[in-house]
């Protein structure tokens, strides 16, 4: 019987070594530090993926309203194009001077184009200033004066 109660113990023995070490393997292998880096990675991958997948949508987004902006400038520049080419009766140019100062003005052309035609070409100017007078005068030619 002696040998009988050894041969259980070896073989209840053995049945708890083999769960223990299945469950002592099973955890600190190689192919478990494997198999917790490809979930990280799968989990990094699925962020980065998140990631790109906001970023684009965040482009596209973007880029319609670049075009809606884009499309309110055309119609802008239309509309703005077309009033400058109406002519309206309000945007007529307005005379600078009435009309009878703009007759005094021609005849007073006239009458100048007359009095400079009569002058030699080759005479300079009238000073009407007095002799030695003036800002660029030297010392020497006010005390002549």
């Amino acid at each position: 019987m002696d040998w009988l109660i050894g041969l259980l113990l070896v073989i209840v023995g053995g049945i708890i070594g083999f769960f223990a070490a299945r469950y002592w393997f099973a955890n600190h292998s190689e192919s478990a530090q494997l198999t917790a880096q490809v979930e990280s990675s799968k989990q990094q991958l699925d962020a980065y993926r998140k990631d790109v997948v906001e970023h684009f949508t965040t482009a596209r987004e973007l880029a319609e309203e670049l075009s809606e902006t884009q499309e309110k400038l055309k119609h802008f520049l239309a509309d703005s194009q077309t009033l400058l080419e109406q002519d309206k009766e309000w945007q007529q140019p307005l005379p600078f001077f009435a009309e009878d100062t703009m007759r005094q003005l021609r005849n007073a052309s006239f009458e100048n184009d007359d009095s400079r035609s009569d002058k030699s070409e080759g005479a300079p100017p009238r000073d009407y200033s007095a002799p030695g007078s003036g800002l660029f005068v030297s010392d020497k030619q006010k005390e002549k004066s």
